[in-house]
């Protein structure tokens, strides 16, 4: 099976397509999935998450449903400012938070930021060798020398073989295909990491990262491998989890329709994992 996903289950351009005007904001979460079967969690990176709001979220969703949160930058970006034995505890406090909702997690992401090297791969190890949930962890690194085809790559991915982790492929080629012309590309570029597309599964549950170009038509390039690259993982037994993302993510959906279709006309015995509704005129004109 392959889950799409988008960054986030609520936007303003999707008042009116994925929602209802009238629904509160609160109860989105239970539009979008009507949709897409996962979603990324960014907010736990960024900030504590209370039990009774994520009790409140797993409300919302049916049981096919997966939430991939994101680990706190306590540990994901922190690490090298605590102790060992600090670094662990919040790790250990993380996964007890997730616990009682183990049942609807997708591959929780491990995001390291480019400042994290292989010489601290160690870390990883240790993190990736302590995670105690029955659901996947994925991990995602931005350091140029983890992408280098060559010995610190092999011996990441090792890692990751090794402990049934999976890799996180970030795919950020389309915004970096052009000139940034208008302010979201300019946010996008800005934000987001220029990492080599390296396609790798190291486990069962491969997560990509997709970044759309504002300008839709571009990306049916990227599009068409990733539909290939899917559908090869979808036979060997995968089970890919997609996030589809563009550069202020409005057409988001769109992309992972599009992509969507591709692999139907790839695989046979393919059911459609995104219907959408008929396209609202204002994401018609993107």
């Amino acid at each position: 099976m392959i889950r799409y996903g988008m960054a986030q289950w609520q936007h303003p351009a999707w008042v009116d397509y994925l929602y209802p005007r009238s629904e509160a904001t609160g109860l989105r979460l239970g539009h979008y999935a009507k949709y897409f079967h996962s979603v990324e969690v960014g907010s736990t990176f960024y900030t504590d998450v209370a039990p009774d709001q994520i009790e409140r979220w797993v409300a919302q969703v049916p049981d096919t449903f997966r939430f991939c949160f994101k680990v706190p930058r306590a540990v994901a970006h922190q690490f090298d400012e605590l102790s060992e034995a600090e670094c662990l505890q919040a790790w250990r406090a993380f996964q007890n938070l997730l616990k009682p909702i183990e049942h609807l997690l997708g591959p929780t992401m491990l995001q390291f930021p480019a400042s994290v090297a292989p010489r601290q791969l160690p870390i990883i190890t240790a993190l990736c060798q302590s995670w105690a949930l029955a659901t996947p962890l994925s991990i995602e690194v931005r350091n140029l020398e983890f992408f280098d085809k060559a010995e610190h790559e092999a011996a990441l991915l090792r890692l990751l073989s090794d402990s049934g982790c999976n890799k996180v492929v970030m795919d950020s080629r389309p915004v970096f295909s052009s000139e940034a012309y208008c302010d979201s590309l300019i946010d996008a570029q800005r934000k987001k990491p220029r990492v080599p597309c390296h396609a790798v599964a190291t486990a069962a549950h491969p997560v990509v990262r997709f970044i759309g170009h504002p300008d839709l038509e571009r990306n049916h390039i990227w599009l068409d491998q990733w539909a290939n690259k899917l559908a090869y993982w979808l036979k060997e037994g995968r089970e890919p989890t997609v996030f589809v993302h563009s550069s202020d993510n409005i057409a988001a959906p769109t992309l992972a329709s599009w992509l969507d279709a591709k692999l139907q006309k790839i695989l046979p015995n393919y059911a459609a994992q995104v219907n959408l509704p008929v396209q609202h005129e204002q994401m018609g004109l993107l």
